[in-house]
């Protein structure tokens, strides 16, 4: 990587507010280094870099590479004539990505690194759990703020790394872990990828990366998975909810706020495992965590303990209200997780699901307009709003309204708007009855609209 770590006193992250990001600086913090970052605004993670004793800057500018930065480091969404970056490359800085950081640090631990389209951040924060309550103390990198550590990364002093990867630009080719899990294989990302072909043949050379010592877990339901395994010559072991698979479960048994199932693993009927997030994918993401910590072998009961405290991670369907009116804040923003998401909503026996999705992205919203079409089925209202560009430019003729428009070509009948997001909360105001669950989707600012949203139910009267 050039400049080693151990060699850098000052460290320097362009973009330090993303998740990921902010996961790597928090880890090197505590590792002793000397860490400062720029991004366009301020956020949670900017927040707790903070006051955890990094210097955060807001907004990105020459400047804010001081003389003493010894390396900086960039993501895939920093562009090339970021001003800090160029003050780098003017100083023969080194300037490296965020992968290449995760990938030395990887390689000095045991790595388990977690792959996919969806489910990575659950199924990684579940392996990081149990992890810990077997004592085996590991560093963990996740996408996404774990609630039971108020974080999102944590530094170990054990020999393990769990880590959750980013495929959306390639840059997991650069990981060599030990262990790999995949939950799935979907067609994502296509700005990056374009086909679907180019995607599974990203996967098969992150298979292909796997030491050899080491075993890869994967979802037998994914059809494209099934596909590439077929020639993986490495150790195996298959999870899904059929019978073919390695683990898979059986009785299980869905309510609100949680799901109960039998654990079969190699044909032996193991135990029974009560989580405290909902849904059947979260079924699959918890078989994903049981077979890496059986084959670690982790005993059982502690693994059933790890599993069954486990509080989710922010935006991984949240309930941020819960009477009398339920409002919940989740991240899905491909039509294959918001069609699990509103399954799980489905669970808590509601009214009425009133859905608000924000598009995210202006390729996601090109490519996969029609399969947006097909995901808001479970929604009894359903409110489209504009596109959070997520740092993109716009596409010409590219808009919500089209997925709006998608959407409605195939109601049955049902109340779809396409609103400004100005107009969101009023209109759920004036609609919104007890025992409604209102389920708020996107990975761009809608977390925002839901926070003002529970301000102005609890001043209408409809507080907890």
């Amino acid at each position: 990587m050039g400049l080693m770590l151990t060699d850098c006193r000052k460290i320097h992250f362009v973009g330090i507010g993303g998740i990921g990001m902010s996961g790597l600086a928090g880890i090197l913090l505590e590792m002793g280094c000397k860490i400062s970052g720029s991004d366009r605004t301020a956020n949670a993670c900017t927040k707790y870099l903070s006051e955890k004793g990094a210097g955060v800057f807001i907004g990105h500018n020459a400047d804010n590479i001081e003389t003493d930065v010894d390396m900086v480091v960039y993501s895939s969404s920093i562009f090339p004539d970021n001003p800090e970056l160029l003050r780098a490359k003017d100083k023969n800085i080194p300037v490296v990505h965020r992968a290449d950081i995760l990938a030395h640090l990887i390689q000095s631990r045991i790595g388990i690194v977690v792959a996919g389209a969806h489910g990575k951040t659950t199924t990684t924060a579940l392996i990081a759990s149990i992890l810990y309550e077997a004592g085996l103390d590991p560093t963990a990198v996740v996408g996404g703020w774990v609630n039971a550590w108020d974080a999102n990364a944590r530094l170990g002093k054990g020999n393990f790394l769990v880590a959750e990867s980013d495929e959306s630009d390639g840059s997991f080719l650069k990981l060599s872990p030990v262990y790999t899990v995949i939950n799935n294989i979907d067609l994502e990302h296509v700005d990056f990828y374009h086909t679907i072909e180019r995607i599974k043949e990203a996967y098969r050379l992150f298979i292909g990366r796997t030491r050899d010592c080491g075993c890869v877990f994967y979802c037998l339901e994914n059809p494209y998975l099934r596909e590439i395994m077929r020639e993986c010559r490495l150790h195996s072991i298959s999870y899904g909810l059929s019978r073919e698979c390695d683990i898979y479960p059986e009785a299980i048994r869905l309510d609100a706020g949680g799901v109960e199932f039998e654990c079969v693993y190699f044909g032996e009927n193991i135990g029974r495992i009560k989580l405290q997030i909902p849904g059947v994918h979260n079924v699959i993401n918890t078989e994903a965590a049981l077979a890496l910590a059986r084959q670690l072998h982790i005993d059982w009961e502690t693994i059933k303990r790890a599993l069954s405290s486990y509080q989710g991670t922010r935006r991984r369907f949240q309930i941020k209200k819960a009477q009398p009116v339920m409002v919940v804040d989740d991240y899905a923003h491909h039509p294959a997780e918001i069609k699990v998401t509103l399954e799980a909503a489905l669970s808590w026996k509601k009214n009425r699901i009133i859905t608000v999705f924000q598009p995210h992205r202006y390729s996601r919203t090109f490519y996969l307009k029609d399969g947006f079409a097909d995901a808001f089925g479970l929604a009894d209202k359903l409110v489209i709003t504009d596109i959070y560009p997520g740092g993109e430019s716009p596409i010409e003729g590219v808009s919500g309204e089209d997925i709006y428009r998608a959407v409605l070509d195939r109601s049955n009948n049902k109340e779809i708007l396409f609103l400004s997001k100005d107009k969101i909360i009023p209109y759920l105001l004036s609609i919104v009855k007890d025992d409604d669950l209102i389920l708020m989707l996107g990975a761009g600012d809608i977390t925002c609209i839901t926070d003002e949203l529970i301000e102005k139910l609890k001043e209408v009267g409809c507080a907890d």
